[in-house]
């Protein structure tokens, strides 16, 4: 059984950010509450891209057990699902005594969903491997997804992602019509610019985080007003 291990704070209530809500927020910063603009259908799909795009810089992790039906060092790992990438595998490991420090194990990720085991030791019948993954983040109710992994920190920062993909998208449209005044669709893809360039500085911004996490560097001092100018947190 799987075990998620978000990379923030997720919604504790399912309901609280859902792909309503979110969608939602986006047709406001659009000013386009009555969607005559901009489809349902046009807005999730700009959602889903910047959830995608915000999943490369900050997946989300899941741990899994998988306990060995055959011997080897190569390990089948197909049961695992949509999976972006193996960060850490832990065996043998025993669930009702698990050792310390943690059996950490050299592996390679072969084509195939193939888990290689590159110690000195074989894994044997019956053995358990835990492994760390991360995946793409979820948003209530977009894909069948059924929960929401997003942290709730990070939903302004997809909003104004998916607002800023949805307006150059209709700006490229809008430019293939030639009934249209030019400069409908120049001044919608400069607004739509301007909010892809502040999607791409917070996820910039997360990712230096994020990397300071992983090299163990103690964070600065908290930002103030006047060093966030952008409005970031």
């Amino acid at each position: 059984m799987a075990t998620g291990q978000g990379t923030g704070t997720p919604a504790a209530d399912p309901g609280a950010i859902t792909l309503t809500s979110l969608r939602d927020r986006v047709e406001t910063t659009l000013q386009d509450a009555t969607n005559l603009t901009w489809t349902t259908d046009d807005l999730d799909e700009a959602l889903r891209q910047a959830l995608h795009r915000y999943s490369k810089v900050q997946p989300d992790t899941t741990i899994t057990p998988l306990v060995l039906t055959v011997a080897g060092r190569e390990i089948d790992i197909s049961t695992i699902t949509s999976y972006m990438a193996i960060k850490r595998v832990w065996w043998d490991y025993d669930d009702s005594d698990p050792a310390h420090p943690p059996n950490w194990r050299n592996f390679e990720l072969w084509p195939g969903n193939v888990l290689y085991i590159n110690d000195s030791c074989e894994p044997s019948v019956g053995d358990t491997v835990r492994i760390w993954y991360t995946h793409l983040q979820t948003l209530y109710g977009l894909d069948s997804a059924t929960a929401t992994s997003l942290p709730t920190d990070d939903t302004t920062t997809l909003v104004i992602g998916a607002a800023g993909i949805a307006a150059t998208s209709r700006a490229r449209e809008l430019a293939e019509q030639l009934s249209v005044d030019g400069w409908v669709h120049k001044r919608l893809n400069t607004w739509g610019k301007e909010h892809l360039a502040q999607f791409e500085a917070a996820l910039a911004f997360l990712a230096q985080q994020q990397a300071a996490r992983a090299s163990g560097i103690a964070p600065g001092p908290p930002l103030d007003r006047w060093d966030d100018a952008e409005g970031w947190s």
